[in-house]
């Protein structure tokens, strides 16, 4: 009797414990909807997108899977900001200063006119207990029920000219292809802006139309621009531009503790930024040496003359400053920094 209430027992807590572990592996796996406003084959998408969600799937310990979905599949892509605060959309690639009407302080973060110059600057900027302006930037975001997770690095923002530049006089009675606060800087600069979508801008330099265009340097390969671009200044009106990843606020609290943890962590943020960062200038990097071969001209502006460039851009900075208090202070930790480095 005593053997078979044993062998009972036994039998009765092995099922028991199948049970717990049938339910622990059925558990389902928490799905979440990720759009970038950028569509595959550009690096934003490939990179930015497809290793953040990586980073936050793994970082879930494989308790979150990301679905990716190409713009406008969920929303249009001007609505991505508010979808994501009203939880239609779990996390977002997006460019920060195409929604600073509702939240001034993303002009900032995307890297206004002569601002920084480099990946290791925004590491220092933003990260750097002097000056932390990544506290800032998120409390300006989280007005709207978004967590900013990190920025994306994309490369540069040279001028592609078809004229030569060596002081920012010589923009004086050129056209320039150029929106928000890059024409306003243009504009000071003594060029004309003239707002044109990136698919014209092609035709538009090549009829003469304009006479050049900030734009990264993968759009010599893209979008052709060898074929009609003479000059390549750097770092052109900043470097590098950024998008960024944003996550509905509820859907960042309700992530499991661990995946928070290390998403918060900032060596694991600042590891991710110069890992994507340095892929995406890699593009560009393959697009410049093929348009070197081509014939294109490259060169740097002199030490003095970004200094010109950026007392210029003072004023651009301090109309974005009268937005918000966000966005004031991230424009005097930015004039701090500068001024801790010389450059300002």
């Amino acid at each position: 009797m005593r053997k078979f209430s044993i062998l009972l027992f036994s039998l009765m807590f092995a099922l028991v414990m199948s049970l717990v572990g049938s339910a622990s592996a059925g558990d389902p796996v928490k799905k979440l909807k990720m759009q970038s406003a950028y569509p595959p084959g550009d690096a934003t998408y490939d990179v930015h997108t497809v290793e953040t969600a990586k980073l936050i799937e793994n970082a879930s310990g494989g308790k979150i899977k990301i679905d990716l979905f190409t713009p406008g599949a969920l929303c249009d892509v001007k609505e991505m900001v508010n979808a994501v605060s009203r939880g239609m959309l779990d996390i977002a690639a997006i460019y920060g200063p195409a929604y600073a009407g509702s939240v001034p302080v993303a002009d900032f973060e995307g890297g206004l006119p002569f601002s920084w110059v480099s990946m290791d600057q925004v590491i220092e900027l933003f990260w750097d207990s002097k000056y932390r302006v990544i506290d800032t930037i998120r409390a300006g975001w989280d007005k709207k029920n978004i967590h900013y997770l990190v920025p994306n690095a994309c490369g540069s923002y040279p001028f592609n000219l078809n004229f030569p530049l060596e002081k920012i006089s010589d923009f004086k009675g050129h056209k320039i292809r150029a929106m928000g606060s890059a024409g306003k800087w243009l504009q000071l600069a003594g060029a004309s802006p003239v707002p044109l979508p990136g698919a014209e801008i092609y035709m538009a330099l090549k009829l003469g139309t304009v006479d050049g265009t900030p734009f990264p340097p993968m759009g010599l390969e893209t979008l052709k621009f060898k074929e009609v671009v003479k000059y390549m200044v750097f770092p052109g009106l900043v470097t590098p531009p950024q998008t960024c990843i944003i996550i509905n606020k509820d859907v960042w609290k309700s992530l499991p503790e661990e995946a928070r943890k290390t998403l918060g962590n900032e060596k694991t943020l600042k590891d991710h930024y110069v890992k994507c960062g340095n892929a995406y200038k890699a593009r560009d990097d393959a697009a410049l040496e093929t348009a070197y071969k081509y014939g294109l001209k490259g060169s740097t502006m002199a030490d003095d003359q970004l200094k010109e460039g950026r007392k210029l851009a003072v004023q651009v900075w301090d109309e974005v400053a009268e937005k918000d208090p966000f966005a004031k202070k991230a424009i005097e930790t930015l004039k701090r920094f500068l001024t801790d480095k010389g450059q300002l």
